[in-house]
């Protein structure tokens, strides 16, 4: 299958899930739900929809559950909106990857703290400057410009 579009294709999926669950679901136990991207194979047999949810392991596991038991009817009405032959077979897996992020931004800001506390000397934030192309960090003008 072309790149172009297979890119195109699992865009089109994800904008039609994301819609699905925040239009047309009506349980109670889907927290906020956000679909943050599709993997579709060559074949357009599988596609590997991620996603993330606000909230704790409890909120995660009620939202997983919730998925799975759509996953029939979201995979229905997305077949509806592609102009394809064949439908993909939808699953649904959490997307490690925002809170691995999380956890990093957690762990820089414990750094920072820990190292505030040791030498007493507290880290300006950089102040943006505005410039041309927005906002730049402050320093020498580019040249270039």
């Amino acid at each position: 299958m072309n790149e172009r579009r297979l890119q195109r294709l699992q865009a089109q999926i994800q904008a039609r899930i994301a819609e699905l669950l925040l239009r047309e679901l009506q349980d109670p136990k889907l927290g906020m739900v956000t679909i943050s991207r599709v993997e579709l194979d060559k074949e357009f047999t599988q596609a590997r929809v991620y996603w993330s949810v606000l909230g704790d392991q409890h909120q995660r596991a009620h939202t997983d559950r919730a998925l799975q038991r759509a996953r029939g009817f979201v995979q229905r009405e997305v077949g509806h909106t592609l102009a394809t032959r064949t439908v993909p077979h939808l699953e649904f897996v959490f997307d490690e990857s925002i809170a691995g992020a999380v956890k990093l931004q957690q762990t820089l800001a414990d750094l920072r703290k820990e190292r505030e506390e040791r030498t007493g000397e507290k880290e300006p934030p950089q102040p943006l400057e505005p410039g041309p192309l927005g906002p730049q960090p402050p320093g020498p003008p580019d040249p270039a410009l």
